[in-house]
């Protein structure tokens, strides 16, 4: 019979903390008010070099004041480390977050002009068409 009770005070503690936990707020992330165009590195892509990079980025309220590459290919890593060092941000409490910079070779992209996707503060997209090294090759009749 006391078993019972216990039961409910237990299911309705569970219940409460489930509650309490799902109303933590979020962290508020910075908005991002001016900073250089990311390019596809002209090396990786003569290269074929693509993929996502991930950058653990520090701000001071204002500005990234430190940024590190934590995976991805070492020449995509460069060039993100130094776009991300571009970021200017609105007035907002010093923080630190994580970008994904994502690199793809697209056959069907312009080979001239890359499609940037920009979804501040945490993605940024960057693809363009492969670069060729040489003509293809001549039929042989």
């Amino acid at each position: 019979m006391t078993s019972q009770p216990l039961r409910i005070l237990l299911v309705l503690l569970a219940v409460f903390l489930g509650a309490a936990v799902s109303q933590t707020p979020k962290a508020v992330l910075p908005m991002v008010a001016g900073g250089a165009v990311p390019l596809y590195p002209p090396v990786a892509r003569a290269t074929k070099v693509q993929g996502i990079v991930h950058l653990k980025i520090v701000t001071d309220g204002a500005k990234v004041v430190m940024a590190h590459a934590e995976d991805g290919h070492r020449l995509l890593a460069i060039a993100s480390e130094e776009n991300v060092r571009t970021w200017v941000f609105s007035k907002h409490e010093p923080t630190s977050f994580t970008v994904a910079y994502r690199y793809r070779l697209d056959v069907h992209a312009d080979p001239n002009n890359p499609t940037v996707t920009l979804r501040f503060p945490t993605e940024v997209d960057v693809s363009i068409a492969p670069l060729l090294l040489s003509d293809p090759p001549a039929r042989i009749r």
